[in-house]
């Protein structure tokens, strides 16, 4: 059962804990970025709250608890962003304010919660969980290099990190913060594909995942471009050759930079 968070200060705080915020969690205290006795959760739900307090952490449903903290790892919805800074109010210091939230710029966070934090933005996502992230991070506000190196610190926790500049940050939604969902959209085509053509569905999930990983393995530690992959594994007149052009034909790259732009603007509406 979650308990109350007791008077002494955190060290760290999430403001919000939905998936993307217990997948930071969960990979951070995994990996030794975060420790339980010193992180408080500040979640409105009581069952994720009890999520959290399952980890080791101190839990709350009051966002005051988390002012003073040295760092506010601020994880709620975008559109819950106001009611939640409401909430929290100005903490009792020059605070690190940590925000995973699309759209709300750093200064708009800074005025939020009084004026003294200093802001980074990071746009990390849900394979933090298993220690596979990609962050992006952006200095933002009030912000000096040792915030960058304390964001770095728990984001490395859980993966990997870039530094790009805030006005990208929009599109890092749209690359890094939606991308999973992309993969596992295409995934989910390829083994319904898979079993209509008669291959059981747990078989199915089994190669199919297992192809998607092996993929971008080699992506990754192969020093050729995806495109140069992909023409290797494609002979003049054979099956992938007959697959990919159908890809082309459909439209395939129109299709995913236009959903790509979609996710970047609706990140960008969400600060209005």
């Amino acid at each position: 059962m979650a308990t109350p968070a007791p008077a002494s200060a955190p060290r760290t705080a999430f403001v919000g804990c939905g998936n993307l915020g217990m997948a930071i969690l969960f990979g951070a205290l995994r990996s030794g970025a975060l420790h339980a006795g010193e992180t408080l959760v500040v979640e409105l739900d009581e069952r994720r709250r009890g999520e959290a307090a399952d980890l080791g952490v101190r839990v709350s449903a009051d966002a005051a608890d988390a002012r003073g903290a040295r760092t506010i790892v601020l994880a709620v919805k975008p559109q819950s962003f106001a009611e939640a800074a409401r909430a929290l109010g100005a903490p009792g210091g020059a605070q690190l304010a940590v925000s995973v939230m699309a759209g709300h710029g750093s200064a708009a966070i800074r005025a939020a919660l009084g004026g003294a934090v200093r802001v980074v933005r990071a746009m990390p996502h849900t394979p933090a969980q298993v220690g596979m992230a990609v962050t992006a991070l952006a200095r933002g506000e009030g912000a000096v290099p040792a915030d960058m190196d304390e964001a770095r610190h728990l984001f490395e926790g859980v993966g990997r990190t870039v530094e790009i500049d805030e006005r990208l940050l929009d599109a890092a939604v749209a690359t890094v913060g939606s991308g999973p969902a992309y993969l596992f959209l295409l995934a989910e085509a390829e083994i319904a594909a898979a079993v209509r053509m008669g291959i059981p569905e747990r078989e199915a999930r089994v190669m199919v995942t297992g192809t998607i990983l092996g993929a971008a393995t080699l992506l990754d530690r192969d020093g050729r471009t995806p495109a140069e992959l992909r023409a290797a594994v494609t002979s003049a007149g054979g099956t992938t050759a007959a697959a990919l052009k159908v890809f082309e034909e459909r439209g395939f790259a129109a299709a995913v930079g236009a959903a790509m732009e979609a996710a970047r603007a609706r990140s960008a509406e969400l600060s209005r």
